[in-house]
């Protein structure tokens, strides 16, 4: 009688059940997620696979969910239009000027001015040459 294990064993799980896996999804506002490789539903939240009857049925019963994810998504589009980066500096200077109680500073010597005493205005690439030459000059 041999008592030693053979070299090769051999499994026999080819199916398993398992009861006690709940059967559906029990979130409460459930978010799904659609494979469509494989044609399933399932929970985000939990995982659990959901029949796409039950997932129409939801979507169906809850629709003020979706017009609620539809007017946040107009918001955010609207928001994203009006977004204009290059105006963010004038729009911080008129928040701060607003009520006229305060003033803008000059950058180079720090006094307040008013906007109405903006006589002119200058060429940026020509402003911006001009600092160069005097970085590189040593000078003011």
């Amino acid at each position: 009688m041999n008592n030693e294990l053979p070299d090769k064993v051999i499994s026999l799980e080819v199916l398993r059940i398992n009861r006690n896996i709940g059967k559906r999804c029990k979130c409460k506002d459930p978010k799904y997620v659609v494979d469509t490789d494989n044609r399933e539903i399932n929970c985000s939240k939990c995982g659990a696979r959901v029949d796409a009857y039950d997932a129409m049925y939801y979507l169906a019963r809850h629709y003020e969910r979706l017009q609620e994810e539809i007017k946040g998504l107009l918001e955010q589009r609207k928001q994203i239009a009006n977004y204009k980066p290059w105006l963010l500096v004038f729009r911080d200077l008129e928040s701060h000027y607003r009520g006229k109680e305060m003033l803008p500073c000059c950058p180079e010597c720090g006094k307040a001015f008013y906007f109405e005493h903006i006589t002119g205005w200058s060429n940026r690439k020509m402003e911006e040459l001009r600092r160069d030459r005097n970085k590189y000059e040593g000078g003011k």
